[in-house]
């Protein structure tokens, strides 16, 4: 039911989706927040989280990774890549681009918001630079996380990597849980089951791929296979010679 979605447009190439979720939590947000001014939060929200998954879209589209479209949904979104990137480099710089582009649209939307006095402009700035500095919490699957697990793999194998990084993870999971419920920011409590949930995913996940990535000495590379050995023969046709690929 939940894996229903709408394709929405495109941007730079890029199919945009809206999951079944994501109307939910309209929905949680025009009762909660009373209405029309809470759904004007989501909506700036939420364009600049499709901005934020841009950047990494089209960081990986630079770095040869294919990304089949971006998806907006209950927790946020994601830019769905249909492969890992190729080296550890290409990782962080993939993770990396989309708190690059909150923190450039934070500081504009703050500098242009104290500069004009409009508590809009500057609400631009400030969901901007939660998602930011949200997203760079080291907790695989998060943009921190797979920092982490590329800088890692350094000093151990990219499964190895990935075991410590999802064990940090469930430590802020178990941190969002202490937080939401002590604080009554009630949202990180129900964060942590999926964060824990995705960071397993991510395990069987590293464990199915791990025959591909090879150590360097200064993070993981894709590892070349084999070309399979290719058989031919030489057949007279015709009076002809002709060389057949068995």
């Amino acid at each position: 039911m939940f894996d229903k979605r709408w394709r929405i447009g495109t941007l730079l190439g890029f199919p945009v989706e809206i999951n079944l979720t994501f109307l939910l939590l309209l929905g949680v947000v025009f009762i909660w927040l009373g209405g029309v001014a809470g759904l004007v939060v989501v909506a700036i929200a939420f364009g600049s989280v499709l901005l934020h998954e841009l950047g990494h879209a089209v960081v990986a589209r630079q770095l040869g990774v294919n990304v089949s479209g971006i998806e907006l949904h209950f927790f946020g979104g994601a830019a769905k890549m249909i492969e890992m990137p190729r080296s550890a480099n290409h990782e962080i710089a993939i993770a990396a681009a989309g708190p690059a582009v909150s923190f450039v649209l934070a500081g504009l939307g703050l500098g242009l918001g104290a500069l004009s006095g409009s508590w809009m402009v500057s609400i631009v700035g400030w969901i901007n630079l939660t998602i930011a500095l949200f997203n760079l919490i080291p907790a695989l699957p998060m943009d921190g996380g797979r920092i982490l697990r590329a800088l890692l793999t350094r000093w151990m194998d990219f499964v190895r990597a990935t075991d410590v990084s999802v064990m940090v993870a469930r430590v802020v999971a178990v941190g969002f849980v202490v937080v939401g419920l002590a604080a009554g920011m009630f949202q990180l409590a129900l964060l942590a089951p999926f964060l824990w949930i995705m960071g397993t995913a991510e395990q069987r996940l590293a464990r199915n791929l791990a025959h591909r990535y090879a150590y360097n000495g200064d993070g993981y590379v894709t590892r070349h296979e084999p070309r399979a050995e290719r058989r031919y023969v030489i057949r007279q046709r015709n009076g002809r010679l002709v060389i057949e690929l068995l």
